[in-house]
């Protein structure tokens, strides 16, 4: 087989919310808007992938899972040159960081900050 990467969907609470989150704190660009079969999708470029963003349908009871009990994604990952600017550029943009410069393994510094439905983003330094 010859895969590859094309996007992840997330249902979200509040689409506009989720939507300016990923603009706000991570330099998201929009890259699509459509609708099929009556369901909004927002695709996202960020770091150079793909995520698609649509509002949960009405009337479900969907609601955000605790990060410790989630089931399948809980954070997105993206690779940093300098943890310690990125948390600082996080923070003048709002973000609420749940750990900052824990060491992963020898070689890998890393950093969470929470993000819409229950979800986190992961901020990682490689080091020398």
């Amino acid at each position: 087989m010859n895969l590859h990467y094309d996007h992840a969907h997330f249902r979200c609470a509040d689409l506009e919310q989720a939507i300016d989150f990923y603009q706000k704190l991570l330099d998201a660009e929009i890259v699509k808007r459509s609708e099929h079969g009556g369901r909004i999708i927002v695709t996202l470029r960020i770091g150079g992938a793909h995520i698609c963003l649509s509002p949960a349908p009405p009337g479900s009871d969907f609601a955000p899972e605790e990060k410790a009990k989630r089931l399948g994604v809980y954070h997105l990952a993206f690779l940093v040159p300098n943890l310690d600017a990125a948390i600082a550029a996080c923070k003048r943009r709002g973000a609420n960081f749940v750990i900052e410069n824990l060491m992963a393994n020898p070689k890998r510094k890393v950093a969470f900050f929470e993000a819409p439905d229950g979800m986190q983003v992961e901020l990682m330094e490689d080091l020398s």
